[in-house]
């Protein structure tokens, strides 16, 4: 018989959000907890009138107390997660095309809190983000052994701030290995090279795949400036679709990776180059320069990570963004995005108006973008959807 879990009681007033699918309980949310159990035990959490609202792990240390694995009694366990795992391959194999790079198990979206699995190819990227996962690891990594047995390895980029937030310490390695430490692999007709110890995220930004091939399939042959470029994902496709494209990042390894892409994919540098530079300091020089572009791509790293540092993050966009436009020909594209929950489509919407009414620019929008199927949206979990970004032209008024 399984042991009876640790019982968290909600207050009333709270367990209407909860009933309602998201599976996050805050500190202020607890009735009580009885004597709290250690970080990252399983709990059974109740309303104040003693349904079962479900089974989750707990930490006293996080904001965030509980976050729901299950709204069933069900036991956590190797099946459990096994079950969890498969689900989310059939839904990537029904939305996932044109690559053999994205990301398998994407946390709450996919009913994991704290889980990410990004699948290259035949090696799996894990991070364990809270205390609550980590504990559960070993009935994680099995149940990836056996849903996934093709896998020839497993490596570990826990080092998100998260893990600090949460009370743990970095861990990155290998977990498993019987393949190279690093991998080729395709999207539509190009190469990416992925090094594992190195980079960012867990070694591509799989979430801007589609915007990628939605940019490429615009039919656009002109100058691209592509600013935050990491690796060179957007400028990779745009010069095989026959742009000649510039792309600028401040980490000198992510414009080397770029450079190796580039090579990888036999494209002269004439038509794709790369530079190491602060991205503020290049968009001010080029507007001194009259630099023009047919199309300006921004994709910045998250300017806000949490809510109060919103008006500088604000501020932030609305430079570059602004900038972007005054480098822009007329009638030219820009492409801006925003990978912060708190920043949502409608205030990066309002800051691109107001950066067009300042420099007298008129703009159509043409088309939303969001993050990649394979990092799935749930309605009644907002943070879900943290990758947003428009495509305008912008002309003079």
């Amino acid at each position: 018989m399984t042991p009876a879990l640790p019982k968290i009681i909600l207050k009333k007033s709270h367990a209407e959000r909860v009933r309602h699918w998201h599976p996050w309980i805050y500190r202020s949310q607890v009735k009580e907890a009885g004597s709290f159990p250690p970080p990252g035990s399983l709990v059974d959490v109740y309303s104040s009138s003693n349904r079962f609202i479900g089974t989750g792990y707990f930490n006293p240390k996080s904001e965030i107390s509980v976050r729901i694995l299950t709204r069933e009694k069900e036991p956590i366990d190797k099946n459990f997660f096994r079950h969890q795992i498969e689900k989310a391959a059939r839904f990537r194999q029904r939305v996932v095309s044109q690559t053999n790079a994205f990301r398998l198990i994407s946390s709450e979206a996919d009913g994991l809190p704290g889980l990410i699995v990004d699948r290259y190819a035949e090696i799996l990227v894990v991070q364990f983000l809270t205390a609550g996962i980590e504990g559960l690891r070993p009935l994680v990594l099995d149940a990836l052994g056996e849903a996934l047995p093709e896998a020839r390895g497993i490596y570990e980029r826990s080092d998100s701030n998260s893990r600090r937030l949460e009370g743990l310490e970095e861990k990155t390695g290998w977990i498993r290995q019987d393949c190279g430490s690093d991998i080729l692999v395709s999207e539509r007709d190009v190469n990416y090279r992925v090094l594992f110890e190195k980079g960012q995220k867990t070694g591509l930004y799989l979430d801007q795949r589609e915007n990628r091939l939605i940019l490429r399939d615009l039919g656009l042959k002109g100058k691209v400036l592509d600013a935050f470029c990491y690796t060179g994902g957007f400028g990779l496709h745009l010069a095989l679709a026959g742009c000649r494209v510039l792309g600028i990042d401040s980490q000198k390894e992510a414009i080397e990776q770029a450079e190796h892409n580039r090579e990888l994919n036999h494209i002269p540098r004439e038509n794709l180059d790369f530079r190491v530079a602060n991205v503020f300091d290049e968009l001010r020089i080029f507007e001194k320069e009259k630099r023009r572009f047919d199309l300006v791509i921004l994709d910045p790293p998250s300017f806000v990570k949490r809510k109060q540092e919103l008006q500088g993050a604000i501020a932030g966009y609305k430079e570059i963004i602004l900038r972007g436009m005054k480098l822009l020909g007329e009638g030219g594209w820009l492409a801006t995005f925003s990978c912060s929950y708190h920043v949502d489509e409608n205030l990066l919407l309002q800051i691109a108006l107001s950066a067009a009414a300042d420099v007298r620019k008129d703009l159509t929008l043409l088309r939303f973008m969001k993050q990649s199927s394979d990092h799935p949206i749930k309605p009644f979990i907002p943070e879900t959807y943290y990758l947003k970004g428009f495509l305008f032209q912008v002309s003079s008024l």
